[in-house]
């Protein structure tokens, strides 16, 4: 959806000519036709005699909402306390100048601004990011919550309503072969937008399909959908000619051929002259992609974000267990096994080497090392016992436990009995990716990737910034590097983890209503580190317990919610209080247990608890540390698993795409 001046100036003609039935049609200019065409996409006007447009149900409410605003006139209004009711107090609102006044350039309305409303109505206000660019458009209001006794910026009535205008509203999908060759030639993105030609009549037709979306809170990086994507597909290889070579219409009709229904000859025959279907009637890779676009069109795109947060020194950790892997083939000495043990004296090992190294290049010059390395480089100058000052500075029980919870390695036991580290098939695509240059990939900086796979989610500036320096984008797309962490991402299996820095972060955070920045300074009067506050937030997004919105403003997943309901029990400063060891240990306890509904726990017979340990696939010592730290926390009763255990099972549950949610695209394609 996008409204311009000229839009504008349509949707206010034919509403006082819908309101004034008997008035003589004046029609449409030749200069307008553009814009009613893309007015028309985006499914707010339609043809009511084969020369006279009017508008549909959401053409009529948005351009009311339109209407309401320039009544009230350009500038800034405000309202006496007293003449407001409610807990609400508006102190400052904009009304909009009439559409002949506004500059030919200006967006009322585009992606950037639907996302913007979308975050603002997921979190309850308007984020730092949104709130210049939605109260000059009459969006948002600037209000005093008497009971909350705080100011801040939400969504005016006029912004739900245009929010919820586009929800309703059923775009059409209608491409020509003028338009299919600008979609082949123009980048999948997310890209600057500068590589799109701006402002031209095939870029709207895109945005009013909804094949494209602009960053946040300016357009300054653009990308097409997950219908975008789809569409682009479908296209690389099919769907050329000069007429209109996909549509509706024709998604109709090749979803029932596919299905198995009886259509014309005629109908095949043009299927298979657009290249969807072959001389056989099979569907072609351009037909499948073309389903694929029908399935979003017809259903929409999936509204959550899937992404993955690994750092440099997690990376470490996988080719130490993948080296040590290597060691024991060619030796067949048990004692090269990866066990946590043999883990931890190889990484004291590779620390000591590296922070000598770093001490001889830079001597007394600590402040000079860059930030990261500065506090500890400190303490490695001044430490006795290496092995301690490992173990201050490096958490490595909280690094297998985050590996494992990305679902990078497993714990297994060995023939001995201990516990043994493996790199999973994921882990290992990870480690190859990384072989050449060890780095930080964030949560972020795969979501500027996968956000795309919504209806109007393009990465703002600074996250495409992130995925460039990560080297997952490249001018005009993600690199090889980008559609691996992308597909890894939506299709992994994450597991629970909460460290101890990452649940005191985690418990600052409301369902709704706080900022990045909000948590920052909570956190930051605390004495913590801005950067490891910045960490703890990517793995908190990552494993689908909060999401950052693109306007700033921070919000727990429904899991997050639901683990925070688990966690209320648990003494403040608990380490490690919810991780994958411990889920495993529960779900098996569940599994040889007894199911009490009512009570809402499962009983189990302490005969049962080995089997359990049996059915975990944990060494003896890593199952029993897991329960006694269960039963510590109140996940695990004494015979039994807890309500509170159980809501760690069931946002477990909800960490990863339903079984039904169908995540094909871009990154599973080029990924392969």
């Amino acid at each position: 959806m996008i409204v311009r001046k000229a839009h504008a100036l349509l949707l206010k003609q034919l509403l006082e000519e819908e309101k004034n039935a008997g008035v003589q049609f004046t029609g449409i200019s030749d200069e307008a036709e553009s814009a009613l065409v893309e007015l028309e996409r985006a499914g707010l006007v339609r043809h009511h005699t084969p020369i006279r447009w009017g508008l549909t149900y959401s053409g009529t409410a948005l351009a009311n909402v339109l209407k309401d605003l320039y009544a009230q006139g350009p500038g800034v209004y405000s309202e006496k306390e007293e003449d407001v009711g409610g807990e609400l107090v508006v102190r400052e609102g904009y009304g909009l100048p009439s559409p002949e006044d506004w500059p030919d350039d200006w967006r009322w309305i585009g992606t950037e601004v639907i996302a913007m409303l979308d975050a603002a109505w997921r979190a309850e206000r308007v984020g730092p990011k949104s709130e210049a660019a939605l109260l000059k458009r009459g969006l948002a209001v600037r209000v005093w919550d008497r009971t909350k006794k705080k100011e801040y910026v939400t969504l005016s009535e006029a912004g739900r309503t245009v929010l919820e205008i586009y929800r309703q509203a059923h775009p059409q999908l209608i491409i020509d072969g003028k338009l299919a060759e600008f979609i082949r030639r123009a980048p999948v993105g997310p890209a600057k937008s500068a590589r799109l030609p701006l402002g031209s009549h095939e870029e709207h037709l895109l945005e009013a399909m909804r094949l494209i979306a602009y960053s946040v809170p300016v357009s300054e990086v653009v990308a097409f959908t997950a219908l975008g994507q789809a569409v682009k597909r479908a296209l690389q290889t099919g769907g050329f000619g000069n007429g209109t070579v996909l549509s509706g219409d024709i998604l109709w009709l090749l979803a029932r051929h596919a299905d198995g229904e009886e259509i014309e000859q005629s109908a095949l025959d043009h299927l298979r002259a657009l290249g969807y279907v072959d001389a056989d009637g099979e569907l072609l890779p351009a037909g499948e992609w073309a389903l694929e676009a029908f399935r979003l069109w017809r259903d929409g795109p999936r509204s959550d974000v899937w992404t993955l947060a690994i750092d440099a020194e997690e990376v470490e950790v996988l080719q130490v267990i993948d080296a040590l892997w290597q060691r024991y083939e060619e030796s067949k000495n048990e004692d090269d096994l990866p066990t946590f043990k043999r883990l931890r004296r190889e990484m004291i090992d590779r620390k000591v080497t590296e922070y000598r190294k770093l001490m001889e290049r830079y001597g007394r010059r600590i402040k000079e090392m860059p930030d990261r390395y500065q506090k500890i480089a400190q303490q490695f100058s001044e430490a006795r016992d290496l092995a301690r000052w490992y173990d201050d500075n490096f958490a490595l029980r909280e690094t297998l436990y985050s590996l494992e919870s990305f679902d990078l390695i497993s714990s297994g036991e060995d023939d001995r009995g201990q516990e043994v580290f493996r790199l999973t098939g994921v882990g290992k695509e990870v480690l190859s990716d990384q072989a050449d240059r060890r780095r930080d990939v964030s949560s972020t900086a795969v979501k500027a990737i996968t956000m795309t796979r919504k209806a109007f989610s393009a990465p703002a500036m600074d996250w495409w910034q992130q995925a460039r320096d990560a080297g997952l984008i490249g001018e005009a797309e993600p690199t090889r590097s980008g559609w691996m962490y992308a597909k890894l991402a939506e299709t992994l299996h994450r597991r629970p983890l909460l460290t101890r820095f990452e649940a005191e972060v985690f418990h600052v955070i409301p369902a709704k209503g706080v900022t990045e920045e909000e948590i920052y300074s909570i956190l930051e009067s605390r004495g913590r580190e801005r950067e490891r506050i910045r960490w703890a937030l990517e793995k908190l997004e990552a494993r689908h317990l909060i999401e950052i919105l693109p306007d700033g403003n921070v919000v727990e997943t429904s899991t997050g919610e639901m683990l925070d309901r688990a966690l209320e029990a648990v003494p403040e400063g608990f380490g490690n209080a919810v991780n994958p060891l411990l889920v495993r240990v529960i779900d098996a306890l569940v599994e040889v247990g007894t199911l009490y509904v009512k009570e809402r726990k499962v009983r189990v017979l302490p005969r049962n608890v080995r089997e359990a340990w049996k059915r975990s696939g944990l060494s003896k010592e890593a199952f029993d540390d897991a329960l006694k730290a269960g039963r510590a926390a109140g996940f695990i009763g004494k015979n039994s698993v807890t309500t509170a255990g159980l809501l760690v099972l069931e946002a477990a549950g909800t960490m990863n795409p339903a079984g039904e949610e169908v995540l094909r695209g871009f990154a599973q394609e080029e990924a392969a």
